[in-house]
């Protein structure tokens, strides 16, 4: 998949789908996003408590 701005509605949407029994195959064929970039977002709401990661202090 060619890289592209995802917007942080979108990303909590694919979230919110997860949550609510939608199966990452429906998610990417709904919403146009990979598997991957669910898992990752979901990672960083559990990390960092945002679907966006914070910039890096460097």
């Amino acid at each position: 998949m060619v890289f592209r701005h995802i917007s942080r509605d979108l990303k909590l949407r694919s979230l919110w789908m997860l949550d609510n029994g939608y199966l990452p195959d429906e998610i990417q064929t709904i919403l146009n996003v990979s598997d991957r970039s669910v898992r990752r977002w979901a990672a960083n709401i559990r990390d960092f408590g945002n679907v966006i990661r914070p910039q890096n202090a460097l």
